[in-house]
């Protein structure tokens, strides 16, 4: 009881209330204890369960915090692997000769199938763009005849892409073609006439004999045509025959680009080269020959058109180009006379060594591209021609023009110009790019020892430039090699680099040494035999086929 009346008497309940009760006058303890009776401690006991409970509700809690529950992640320790072990060192072994081959001049990388990132679609429509062809024959070809107010399709033919890489470097696909193994001598001057080339290229594709002084860019810089062994009184200057010679020169051009290793696809002239190789497949026809048969002389503008879209097929590994070049072998293998040779015309039965020479040139060409011909049958029959006119004359052994032992060629309007041997040095390329003979043969080691005589190295005697001899015996010495070579290059190279453009003692006072200030910086003065018909165009071209002999074809002597 002690303990309900210490609960009852706590300070809370006496607050509440107020004051303790007072036991009323005259009131007994029996009085208390009846009083005890009444329900007064139950009415009590249930107001304080009231409070407490109205308490409960009144007197707010602290709110119970979340338990945030904690894991423990123990990052697993991951032992560091030990080092490598490190291979023992190799040897370095460098690049071995590459096996010999059958004809030691191709390059058995070019194949037909050749593939890189920039190949075209083969199929007969890539991006099916092609025009409709005009011609009576099936052709992948466009119209024979270029339509000068026409936008020229790009079909195949690769666009603004490309450029700079490859394992040419800026040089395109250079790995694709044989190495002549000299190395790159006068590379300038090289870039120098291919600049002038490029410059004086027609916005059609082609190069003019005539109008490439209209075509040029160099819309600022000063011409002086009118130069050294030119009359300056000629209203011709340094221009070339009208019309006749422009598919010629348009793929002699185009060559001079590809003979270095520049093409449509790769390097720093891919537009001049893309833009010519679409003018000539315009003017290619259903037979497969470059331009028109009007006038004989077409045989000649075929051979190297045929030659150029080799090489730039051969260089490029385009397949689009394949169809273009293997009717262009057709049409040549066409034009040979049965048994012997080539002359004007479609097998007019007569022959000579000039026009036979481009054929063997372009044919060795398209092999090299890995075109498929009868190689063997055209050669035996060119080489029956050859042996023919190679007849002693005087105790030497002369290859004649048109007969047996004859003079070379000349234009009515160069009769003036000297003799040379011109064919000897034609005879000497042939009969080793065919594999007709090797360099013990008697006939090879005098006709090229010939072209070596004081009288016939390279001279700037005005009736002595020949630069298209110059050109062939520069191929034919070159295979020769030792010291005929050495002869013939010392004079070869001097005579062209003192003599181009820009780079004279005259120029030089007058400082005409750039392309900006000289129109035909780069180029060669038209003063040749031959330039009376194509003009300074011809004159760059082939003086810059002459320069790049030192890596065009691969040295027999070499053997890989």
């Amino acid at each position: 009881m002690a303990g309900q009346q210490q609960y009852y008497e706590e300070p809370a309940d006496q607050e509440y209330y107020g004051q303790e009760e007072q036991m009323p006058a005259g009131s007994t303890g029996e009085d208390l204890t009846a009083l005890a009776s009444v329900p007064w401690v139950a009415i009590a006991l249930a107001v304080h369960v009231i409070l407490l409970v109205i308490a409960w509700f009144i007197i707010p809690t602290a709110p119970e915090r979340a338990k945030i529950e904690v894991i423990q992640a123990q990052q697993e320790q991951i032992a560091e692997p030990p080092p490598p072990e490190q291979p023992p060192e190799q040897p370095v072994e460098y690049p071995k000769d590459e096996p010999v081959q059958e004809d030691p001049t191709e390059d058995e990388r070019i194949v037909e199938d050749a593939k890189d990132e920039v190949n075209e679609d083969p199929s007969d429509k890539p991006n099916n763009d092609l025009a409709e062809n005009p011609n009576d024959d099936p052709s992948d070809n466009e119209s024979p005849h270029p339509n000068k107010n026409s936008t020229t399709s790009a079909v195949g033919l690769g666009g603004g892409v490309g450029g700079g890489g490859g394992r040419g470097g800026k040089g395109g696909f250079a790995y694709r073609r044989a190495r002549g193994g000299g190395g790159r001598p006068h590379d300038d001057r090289n870039r120098a006439a291919l600049e002038w080339l490029k410059d004086h290229q027609n916005r059609e594709g082609y190069w003019s004999a005539t109008t490439f002084s209209d075509d040029s860019t160099r819309t600022s810089a000063k011409k002086t045509y009118n130069v050294e062994f030119v009359d300056p009184g000629n209203a011709n200057g340094d221009k070339g025959w009208e019309a006749t010679c422009d598919i010629g020169l348009t793929g002699m051009s185009l060559l001079a680009f590809v003979g270095a290793g520049y093409d449509h696809k790769e390097g720093d002239y891919r537009a001049t080269c893309r833009q010519a190789i679409l003018y000539l497949r315009k003017v290619q026809d259903n037979d497969g020959c470059f331009g028109a048969k009007e006038d004989d002389h077409f045989v000649y503008n075929h051979a190297i058109c045929a030659m150029a879209m080799a090489e730039a097929y051969g260089l490029s590994g385009d397949q689009v180009l394949k169809p273009i070049a293997d009717k262009a072998v057709d049409f040549i293998l066409k034009c040979q006379n049965p048994g012997l040779g080539w002359r004007y015309g479609v097998q007019p039965g007569i022959n000579d060594s000039s026009v036979s020479g481009w054929m063997v040139l372009a044919l060795k060409s398209c092999k090299m591209a890995g075109l498929e011909f009868d190689y063997t049958k055209c050669y035996n029959d060119a080489a029956e021609w050859y042996k023919m006119v190679t007849v002693d004359v005087n105790g030497y052994p002369k290859t004649g023009y048109d007969s047996p032992g004859s003079n070379n060629a000349r234009l009515r309007s160069s009769q003036e110009y000297e003799h040379n041997p011109s064919m000897d040095s034609i005879y000497v390329m042939s009969m080793l790019f065919m594999g007709k003979a090797d360099l013990n043969d008697k006939t090879i080691k005098a006709q090229a020892k010939t072209c070596t005589e004081k009288d016939f190295l390279p001279s700037w005697d005005q009736y002595k430039i020949d630069y298209y001899y110059w050109y062939y015996a520069s191929l034919a010495l070159y295979q020769v090699g030792g010291g005929t070579w050495k002869t013939w290059e010392k004079a070869m190279s001097s005579t062209l680099l003192d003599h181009q453009r820009g780079y004279t003692e005259g120029d030089k006072k007058a400082g005409l040494t750039s392309k900006e200030a000289l129109d035909e910086h780069g180029s060669w003065d038209a003063v040749d035999a031959w330039s009376s018909a194509g003009g300074r165009v011809y004159a760059t071209a082939i003086n810059c086929l002459t320069l790049e002999v030192y890596y065009r074809y691969l040295r027999l002597e070499e053997g890989h």
